[in-house]
């Protein structure tokens, strides 16, 4: 296996909203490469901690070397952040209070790197997909091979923006049915309980038959038409959007008066569930449209900035950080 790597986006910008002070406690929910992480070790020194949580086996794995000389101030859980509240509830006495609470949406570059997690559709790998393969059943192979059309069709539009969501259910369907009939995949498609999984070079191929491009019109297009695809596909195998917004309520609630919510998402849907949970947050009245006049105490956070993105440097540095959007709330 690779060594896990990852370089985490718009660090400069995270800290200086965070603004992290010595002996500050603060959480980030998606400890990935450990960038973050450690950047808010570095400012809460000497005896400021961060309780770190990641899904990922091999995520924690790693930063167990790369950030040992942390470990009397780091306390790492392997754990889903929408289970925020519980894990927090276990280290409370360590961290009475939270300063802030950090969350990176994004895919870690290592996982697009890795061909047996099928993240990337330029590799020949099982299509999985999954953040925590120990634990997590569903599989994108298995979306794609048992799903009903409706189904696939819903996740593709809402999760992909995909235009032809439609078009690409029926076909995936219908490329389904034809290998059942033929056989020329089995043990995929072949009766039973549990099913091999495709491989990703293989979907590629169906999306591009169903939509009519061959390698020349392929050539064209600017972003590969099975990119939303396999967008679409990794959030719905690991219920990402119901997680975010599972997770949102629980970090705020859990911040110290004054402390800061910061979350970096990186495409359209995850933003909008933060920019409109922000939104609820920072409104001047929280009183129920039936009441006739306002008896609440107005907004329970500030916000801090409305989207700060990566700079032209970072960009070329990190070309992964084009999409990155970072927006951040402070708790009244």
């Amino acid at each position: 296996m690779k060594k896990y790597q990852h370089t985490s986006v718009l660090n400069l910008q995270l800290i200086e909203h965070l603004k992290p002070q010595a002996g500050q406690h603060f959480i980030d929910c998606t400890l990935g490469g450990g960038g973050h992480t450690e950047a808010i070790l570095k400012k809460n020194a000497p005896d400021g901690k961060v309780l770190a949580l990641d899904l990922d086996p091999d995520a924690i794995k790693a930063n167990q070397e790369l950030l040992q000389k942390y470990k009397n101030r780091l306390i790492v859980e392997q754990a889903n952040f929408a289970d925020l509240q519980t894990i927090y509830k276990k280290h409370k006495d360590k961290l009475p209070t939270i300063a802030g609470i950090i969350a990176d949406l994004g895919v870690s570059s290592w996982h697009f790197d890795q061909a047996n997690r099928g993240f990337s559709f330029k590799d020949h790998g099982p299509l999985d997909m999954r953040f925590d393969p120990d634990t997590q059943s569903l599989t994108a192979s298995e979306i794609v091979l048992t799903w009903p059309q409706d189904k696939l069709e819903k996740i593709f539009r809402e999760y992909g923006d995909i235009k032809q969501a439609k078009k690409l259910a029926t076909g995936l369907v219908a490329w389904r049915k034809t290998q059942i009939k033929q056989k020329q995949t089995c043990p995929p498609f072949c009766e039973g309980s549990r099913r091999e999984p495709i491989k990703t070079s293989m979907l590629v191929d169906v999306i591009l038959r169903i939509f009519n491009i061959s390698d020349n019109k392929l050539k064209s297009f600017k972003i590969h038409p099975a990119t939303r695809v396999w967008q679409a596909l990794r959030i719905a195998t690991n219920q990402e959007i119901d997680k975010i917004q599972t997770m949102l309520p629980q970090a705020f609630d859990i911040l110290m008066s004054g402390g800061y919510l910061a979350i970096i998402s990186f495409h359209s849907l995850e933003d909008r569930t933060v920019k409109q949970y922000f939104k609820e947050l920072t409104k001047n009245c929280h009183c129920p449209s039936e009441s006739p006049t306002c008896t609440c105490d107005g907004p329970v956070a500030k916000l801090i900035n409305k989207k700060i993105k990566a700079s032209d440097e970072e960009k070329t540095n990190n070309p992964r950080s084009r999409s990155a959007i970072l927006r951040v709330i402070q708790k009244i």
